[in-house]
């Protein structure tokens, strides 16, 4: 039964990991269940046992992202090696390698996801789950090397947060750039929050 569960667990994660790599360069558009399945060495009957839809599937390549992201950067602090600013521009680094390889197609449907346009909050639960522990961890750390200005509390750095994602987010088009022109101003946008959360 043991070695039953296991083999649906990686079966599962096979077809997680491949979907990550095919949504992530085809975009969603032009990526089929057909070809996940085929390039996962699935059944498309035995996919659909796991995500019910191509939706699903994406949906669950999203959160993957978010949960290995912040994953990512937790080792990034927790390394030994280099300074505070170095640690952050690692993180930095980390952060537009992933964009960058991320379909603007791709992209679209994420922003759609993080706002809920498809009918389902289950990615910005998951973002709002990880962040609060993370940004502690970044300022306290921060803090220690005195990197971070003393007098920016986690709640302000949190709220600076939230701005930053939710006017990505903003569904009107007459307030918001594009999810395609943010992703294009990636570097400078991730340079620009992570010093200011820095304060300084």
């Amino acid at each position: 039964m043991t070695n039953n569960l296991q083999r649906k667990k990686e079966k599962k994660q096979l077809i997680l990991e491949t979907a990550l790599q095919t949504f992530t360069k085809q975009g969603y558009k032009k990526t089929s269940i057909a070809q996940v399945a085929k390039e996962a060495h699935s059944s498309q009957v035995t996919l659909y046992k796991y995500f019910p839809s191509k939706v699903a599937l994406a949906r669950a390549v999203i959160i993957k992202q978010i949960i290995d992201g912040y994953k990512a950067c937790e080792d990034t602090l927790d390394s030994s090696n280099g300074t505070f600013a170095e640690k952050m521009e690692m993180m930095m680094s980390y952060g537009v390698n992933v964009a960058d390889a991320i379909s603007d197609d791709f992209v679209v449907f994420m922003y759609n996801e993080f706002s809920g346009k498809n009918g389902d909050d289950s990615v910005m639960k998951t973002y709002n789950e990880y962040k609060h522990g993370f940004w502690k961890r970044l300022l306290d750390q921060g803090r220690e090397e005195g990197a971070v200005n003393p007098d920016i509390s986690d709640e302000s750095a949190i709220i600076y947060l939230d701005m930053f994602v939710n006017y990505a987010m903003n569904p009107n088009p007459v307030n918001a750039h594009s999810a395609i022109e943010i992703k294009n101003h990636e570097k400078d946008l991730m340079h620009l929050f992570f010093y200011g959360v820095m304060g300084r």
